[in-house]
């Protein structure tokens, strides 16, 4: 027995009842710093216990063992001070020694240092507490991410609907977040993120919860307010906030926010249905061109079902052929004739009639369906062309709109071109009209290399709405494009604003210095075609032009049946007038 207590790991004491330390073996000592000598007599509380924890002298006096119970705890883990002043921890494991009848019971206590043990337990604390914020908390902005947002949501909305309190919510989405990281890089994107979480946050306060819900999405819950007005006001002033000018190193980065606002009620029972809400009064504000504020309300819920309905039908209403092309006529001021048609694609509903493809385009994108509905628009288009060429109209050209993920896809080249070739249609006929952001989003990715594959076999490419976007008359050079189509917003306005007019002037002295054509869409007034024509303007088109047709429609127009007044208010611009006119501005 002794050879094993002495040469054991664990510190072993036996104490009397009062607490004295009667007996205790060298790992003991080893572990403390003290000598069996020194703590004989003694209660650990004197030495082992920090003084900051230690009791006071008469409460040490006055302990004793309670062991009428019939057991002491088995383990108890305590922080103790060596005699060099080190702090260890100490896990004590006791047990009752009873003998003959009449002697006193001794309290054994087996001592085991488990500092090492300890720190491992606090570390892997230390480690769940930060797994726990990672997974709660935007590592960027430090909110409160999506995982921790719809759970507070979850029980903000809960509490509501018990209290009849009303919470509320507003979806924030930050304008020109694309822009910014494409142009100035995702540095530059990165400080806006962190700007406008701390800016949402100084104004919000404790008033409500402020989170990252991906991207450049936020929202922030309120657990209760008092109807719209309140949020409106909160949102006010983020809106005003986020729209200042802040310097992000060398740039002065300028962007603002779209808010959607929606509270529980009737229609908003779940946390579910408040995101919902509010991000159907955000699509309103996105819709009507960015940078205000929306409530939801029952209007805007009968959009939002409609959209649900829309949103389910349309794989099923593409394979049953309920979409189809109508064709808008352009006219050539160079020459005075038709210069073609540009497709566009129409839904017809079974319930809610024809359909423009702002209602459903959007639906389409997000359902992963741009690929088919394009697919339908191309077949459409090109069976069109084939209609016209039968009916002796050979000179005509087509436009179809293409999409990003229709570019991206892999086979899109060679499947265009067969279906032109099927139709023994040439190449050069057929025009791919491709939005000008679209192409800065893959400035240099896949959709570069799709319009120089299409642009190779010969098809003709436009970029639509230009002026609208971001690319810019810096990128012409860069793109392989042979025309423009101006934003029909910049038609409108450019007889009202001498600024519109002259950009639209410079987009098409550029383009014909580049040997692009120029395509001038919603066109509806005299003063516009004419304005356009001495600016030297290429193309029209507009309701000045001809409306959207179907195809027996627009045969007819080709035969003059139905002659705009526009077209026939107009005469064409032949180079040998362009000539004259110059040499006599020069004189």
């Amino acid at each position: 027995m002794e050879l094993i207590v002495n040469n054991a790991n664990d510190g072993i004491l036996i104490q009397d009842l009062e607490g004295r330390i009667e007996w205790s073996n060298p790992a003991y000592s080893r572990m403390t710093g003290f000598s069996a000598d020194e703590i004989r007599g003694k209660k650990p509380q004197e030495f082992v216990i920090p003084p900051e924890s230690r009791p006071s002298p008469e409460e040490i006096e006055e302990f004793r063992y309670d062991i009428s119970s019939g057991h002491l705890e088995d383990f108890e883990s305590i922080l103790n001070i060596r005699k060099n002043g080190e702090l260890f921890w100490n896990q004590l494991s006791f047990a009752v020694a009873t003998f003959e009848e009449g002697a006193e019971p001794k309290v054994v206590i087996i001592a085991r240092e488990i500092t090492e043990q300890r720190e491992h337990e606090e570390e892997l604390k230390r480690s769940e507490s930060r797994n726990k914020e990672l997974a709660e908390f935007d590592s960027l902005t430090g909110l409160p991410n999506r995982m921790k947002l719809s759970k507070h949501l979850e029980a903000v909305v809960a509490s509501a609907m018990e209290s009849g309190k009303t919470a509320g919510l507003l979806h924030i989405d930050l304008d020109q977040f694309k822009t910014i990281n494409d142009t100035l890089g995702h540095s530059v994107g990165d400080k806006v993120l962190i700007h406008a979480a701390e800016q949402m946050t100084a104004i919000v306060g404790e008033m409500g919860m402020v989170g990252r819900f991906g991207g450049d999405e936020f929202l922030v819950v309120f657990e209760e307010t008092f109807g719209f007005e309140p949020l409106k006001e909160i949102a006010k002033k983020i809106l005003n906030a986020l729209e200042q000018p802040f310097q992000s190193g060398d740039h002065v980065v300028q962007f603002g926010c779209s808010i959607g606002i929606a509270i529980t009620g009737d229609h908003a029972k779940t946390a579910n249905d408040l995101i919902k809400h509010a991000d159907v009064a955000l699509y309103e504000v996105k819709r009507s061109g960015r940078h205000n504020i929306s409530c939801f309300n029952k209007v805007l819920g009968t959009v939002y079902a409609r959209r649900m309905e829309l949103s389910s039908q349309l794989a099923s209403a593409i394979e049953e052929g309920q979409l189809c092309v109508e064709l808008q006529p352009q006219y050539n001021l160079e020459r005075g004739t038709v210069h073609g048609f540009e497709a566009l694609i129409r839904w017809h509903h079974p319930k809610y009639g024809k359909l423009p493809p702002q209602e459903f385009l959007t639906i389409a994108e997000q359902n992963g369906l741009m690929s088919q509905v394009d697919s339908v628009a191309m077949h459409g288009a090109l069976d069109a062309l084939r209609a016209m060429d039968d009916a002796g109209h050979h000179d005509l050209r087509i436009s179809i709109n293409v999409s990003t993920a229709t570019l991206n896809q892999p086979n899109y080249v060679k499947d265009l071109c067969s279906a032109v070739s099927s139709r023994e249609l040439s190449n050069d006929r057929v025009t791919l009209e491709v939005l000008e952001t679209n192409l800065l989003e893959g400035m240099n990715g896949s959709n570069l290399e799709a319009i120089r594959e299409v642009s190779n076999e010969g098809f003709k490419v436009e970029l639509d709405d230009f002026g609208m976007g971001y690319a810019g008359l810096a990128h012409l050079t860069r793109i392989t494009t042979h025309g423009v189509k101006i934003d029909r917003s910049m038609v409108r306005n450019m007889l009202l604003d001498p600024a519109t007019l002259t950009i639209v002037r410079t987009i098409i002295a550029l383009c014909s210095e580049l040997g692009m054509t120029v395509v001038a869409e919603g066109i509806e007034e005299i003063e516009q075609a004419e304005e356009l024509q001495a600016a030297g303007c290429t193309v029209i088109q507009g309701f000045g032009v001809g409306h959207p047709m179907p195809l027996s429609q627009a045969l007819k127009w080709l035969q003059r049946s139905e002659v705009s007044p526009i077209i026939a208010n107009i005469s064409p611009t032949y180079k040998q007038f362009d000539e004259l006119r110059d040499f006599l501005t020069a004189k």
